[in-house]
């Protein structure tokens, strides 16, 4: 038997069925969100925290002339050296595969990574698992990294053409893929990884192989101990009589794509609570107008004997079942979600998420905030309401103040010019302001956020194509080594649909960072002052001039690497085992997060000792500059090449480069537009509910308005105004927002891509698009209440009581 005030909780939702649906609506959405959140910032914290780590990831890595037994073993002698090892690498170019294990002779040639193994079943630093197929693998064999399968073509037992960059072949047989968690996926970089044995063919049949030893230090977390450990082992290799030509030391235990992951999962929890809190609210201003409608009711209750608390209890326990069936819609498909975007963070990371356990912390959490957060926004005007005396609800002292108390009613009852139906819309808007003002606040919001993306979106292209146009070059090419230029030349020029060609000197130095220590490597190029094929904003100092012949500029990623550095300043390189120091004479931003030093060609021909004759870098500039040109001249340049006996190491079309960049504004933007299409929803509901509400509170004034001849369409096109000032309203605001969440996020995007914020930009079009979404919005939410409204009879109107 159902207690009789438990019964009056019932039928008030029963009773207000198109009330009830919507404050559920908008709290399952708001469950929805932040379940989403929780529960993949569950699934993803401890494998950022800890799937890094279980590789065992390289302190250090040395660069050095040979990587055998005895020095590997020297190195682990070394004071604060835990671990070490040798893993050579060997960079290459395999074919991709078409079909069945078949191969297209005139395929495209991928880059390629092959880690030389010692020993695969005493794996001690940067370590893999198997994934299938055999281990280890024979000496004609290689694993690749899973995710190359996809990128090749290729499968277990197929054949894999490699070539090295002097032209030498082999064919090495799939032996199996594994699972590298330390890398990140072929696809995303365009690199294929792969593992061979310690006697493999490859190690013969390539060649050009680069000796490296690993190192972790014993307290791999201290990059300060790290680089300690780092110095004292090279000092230690050197007086051994070998050369080290760089260290390498990566910020320690910290994946690749990290500060991707934190930024994308910061920018949905952070909408995901604004849409939770702003359900929760929407629901506490849902309540306020019930509670205004049954005044009397909670009078009556007083005069019989109940308490505040019995009252109040009454109300609350409304919320609450309300809150039980929103975490009942919301909660599984949050759930659902959140797992799903785990997945896709996690193929990002190159991690698995099969074997990860249910998180039941967060699903406590999500259960908990769900129950909680509506009860306490909803305490105030239950609190409220439930104080009021008895006189007080049976004389309804509280309800709205009568129409001209405000200055802003007294000013409309002036305006005689403005249609009275517009006028009536206006007033009816505006008499409610609290709730005016949730439901305006929630839809700027959301508006902001759309709109934020667009901006996004558009600043992003912005500056990928202004990038581009400062490259005055159509196609760069790599050669496996220096060639002599006349030669070059001759080629080049008989070539058809190419217009001019430039051949840069280049090398690929450590940047010497604070207390001599040499860091990651960067892209020393050398052009003449005088060329016209880069022209690149400057952000400090100046290009480069003839009459400077060693004054270099640095891009904004150098400074990045090294914050020290600036215009006016030394920049000091290791090259070759020894350093040498360059002018900085100006800076420019560039989209590219490889920190660049372009130099005078004549400076860099010196620091590298290369003979000023030769080249191996090009940039072509084609005829026509369009696609299929640039695809035309790249496929005769390599037939021309080869035929002279000279072997491609690369060739890139910068319109492939600018399709790469603009590739990763699809992760942004999905991410920026779920957010803005949840809060978007939440407003909808927002707008739908208080034109419901205020159908139901001017039901005597729809009556009245029928009895004296306003006919039903007349009386819908009312609500319909209502709805679309609203949305005004809300665009309007929305406006001023979208112009600081716009500067942030854009900011925000460049530093984690090009550690330089993107310029700001707002687009007029964003604007536009969200007006006619706002319009469409609006009419789309005053559909229900506007026939509600146009169907009432006088009748039923005067006697609602």
């Amino acid at each position: 038997m159902i207690a009789p005030r438990w019964r009056k909780v019932l039928r008030d939702i029963a009773a207000h069925p198109g009330r009830s649906f919507l404050a559920g609506l908008a709290l399952s959405t708001g469950v929805f969100q932040v379940g989403a959140l929780i529960h993949q910032y569950a699934i993803l914290e401890p494998l950022l925290a800890t799937m890094y780590s279980r590789t065992n990831p390289a302190s250090a890595i040395l660069f050095v002339d040979d990587a055998g037994d005895d020095l590997v073993e020297a190195v682990r002698q070394v004071p604060g050296v835990a671990r070490a090892e040798a893993r050579p690498i060997i960079m290459a170019r395999v074919r991709v595969r078409t079909g069945d294990g078949g191969g297209d002779p005139d395929g495209e040639w991928l880059p390629a990574v092959l880690y030389v193994v010692r020993d695969f079943d005493d794996l001690r630093i940067d370590t893999f698992k198997p994934n299938g197929g055999a281990w280890p693998p024979g000496g004609d064999e290689v694993l690749l990294e899973r995710s190359a399968l996809s990128l090749t073509g290729v499968g277990t037992g197929d054949r894999l053409t490699a070539r090295n960059p002097a032209g030498d072949e082999i064919a090495l047989r799939v032996a199996g893929s594994v699972h590298a968690e330390g890398l990140a996926p072929a696809w995303m970089d365009h690199v294929v990884p792969g593992f061979v044995p310690w006697n493999s063919a490859a190690r013969t049949g390539l060649g050009g192989e680069s000796a490296q030893i690993r190192i972790i230090a014993d307290h791999p977390l201290d990059e300060g101990y790290i680089r300690e450990v780092a110095a004292k082992v090279r000092t230690m290799i050197e007086g051994r009589g070998h050369t080290v030509t760089r260290v390498g030391i990566e910020t320690p235990g910290k994946h690749p794509h990290a500060d991707q992951m934190s930024a994308f999962m910061y920018l949905l929890g952070a909408f995901g609570i604004l849409s939770l809190v702003l359900s929760a609210v929407l629901v506490a201003g849902m309540v306020h107008a019930l509670l205004a409608e049954q005044v009397r009711q909670v009078g009556i209750m007083k005069a019989i004997g109940g308490s505040t608390r019995q009252i109040a209890g009454l109300y609350v326990g409304q919320i609450a079942l309300l809150a039980v069936a929103a975490l009942a819609l919301g909660l599984p498909a949050g759930l659902a979600v959140g797992r799903a975007y785990a997945r896709f963070s996690a193929g990002i990371l190159n991690v698995d998420i099969t074997d990860t356990p249910f998180p039941a912390r967060a699903f406590a959490a999500v259960v908990a905030i769900g129950l909680l957060l509506p009860l306490l926004v909803a305490l105030v005007p239950i609190h409220r309401a439930s104080r009021i005396t008895v006189h007080q609800a049976l004389n309804d002292d509280l309800g709205p103040r009568p129409f001209g108390s405000r200055r802003l009613e007294r000013w409309l009852a002036r305006r005689t010019w403005l249609p009275r139906p517009f006028l009536l819309s206006l007033r009816t808007t505006c008499l409610r302001r609290g709730r005016l003002a949730l439901t305006v606040g929630t839809l700027a919001i959301g508006g902001a956020v759309f709109m934020s993306a667009l901006n996004v979106s558009g600043a992003w292209t912005r500056a990928v194509d202004s990038d581009f146009r400062a490259r005055h070059y159509d196609l760069q090419v790599v050669l496996s080594r220096p060639y002599p230029i006349a030669t070059l030349v001759e080629i080049v020029t008989a070539v058809p649909g190419v217009a001019h060609a430039e051949y840069w000197p280049g090398a690929s130095p450590a940047l010497v960072g604070a207390g001599g220590v040499a860091g990651g490597n960067v892209a020393l190029l050398g052009l003449e002052p005088d060329s016209t094929l880069l022209d690149l904003p400057l952000v400090a100092g100046r290009w480069l001039r003839a009459d400077d012949p060693r004054g270099v500029v640095i891009n904004q990623t150098v400074v990045a690497c090294n914050p020290d550095l600036h215009a006016g300043g030394i920049v000091e390189l290791r090259l070759d085992g020894r350093s040498v120091t360059f002018p900085i004479a100006g800076v420019v931003k560039e989209l590219n997060p490889v920190p660049v030093i372009y130099a005078p060609a004549r400076a860099v021909l010196e620091a590298t000792g290369q003979a000023g004759d030769t080249a191996r870098t090009l940039r072509i500039v084609t005829g026509a500059h369009d696609d299929a040109a640039q695809r035309a001249a790249a496929a005769a340049l390599e037939a021309a090449f080869l035929a002279r006996g000279i072997e491609v190491g690369g060739m890139t079309r910068m319109l492939d480069a600018r399709k790469a960049i603009l590739d990763h504004l699809v992760i942004v933007m999905a991410v920026l537009t779920m957010a803005s299409v949840i809060v978007v929803f939440v407003g909808a509901i927002a707008l739908a509910s208080t034109l419901t509400l205020s159908v139901v509170q001017r039901t005597r004034e729809f009556g009245i308005l029928g009895a004296i001849g306003a006919a039903p369409w007349t009386i819908a096109r009312h609500v319909w105004l209502e709805s679309l000032l609203i949305s005004v309203a809300g665009w309007i605001v929305s406006l001023l927002l979208a112009a600081p969440v716009s500067g942030l996020l854009e900011s925000v995007t460049g530093g984690i891509f090009f550690k330089a914020p993107l310029d700001f930009f707002v687009s007029v079009g964003a604007a536009a698009i969200w007006l006619i979404l706002s319009v469409a919005l609006a009419s789309l939410c005053s559909i229900h209440p506007a026939r509600r409204a146009a169907r009432l009879t006088v009748r039923e109107a005067l006697a609602y009581a």
